[in-house]
């Protein structure tokens, strides 16, 4: 589900037929599933983790860096997020170091 509203919102400046379609599609599942939910108990030496993954001039349209993250609890995932970072990173290792500020940021 993340991924696909990641890929609509890039596009909702230049709105299609087809983007509009899929919009609603997903805007009807949302709605369908709405009842459903997560239910966490509280267990001892519980521990978040986060990992990090960002791609080096990842989009082919403007250059800029892609990154993704998620955030467990256990074995479960609890947060997930995939976005453009602001700035175009000259090398690799520079848009590494941008996803871990980022995810230190997400994460706390």
């Amino acid at each position: 589900m993340c991924y696909a509203v990641n890929q609509l919102s890039q596009v909702m400046v230049r709105l299609t037929k087809l983007y509009w379609k899929v919009t609603k599609n997903v805007l009807r599942y949302l709605k369908s599933t709405s009842q459903y939910g997560l239910w966490y108990k509280q267990i001892e030496g519980m521990k978040l983790q986060g990992f990090i993954d960002a791609a080096w001039a990842g989009s082919q349209s403007d250059r800029k860096n892609t990154l993704g993250g998620v955030f467990s609890i256990m074995s479960t995932i609890v947060s997930y997020y995939s976005r453009k970072q602001i700035s175009v990173a000259l090398s690799s290792a520079k848009a590494k170091y941008i996803a871990v500020i980022q995810e230190a940021c997400e994460g706390i």
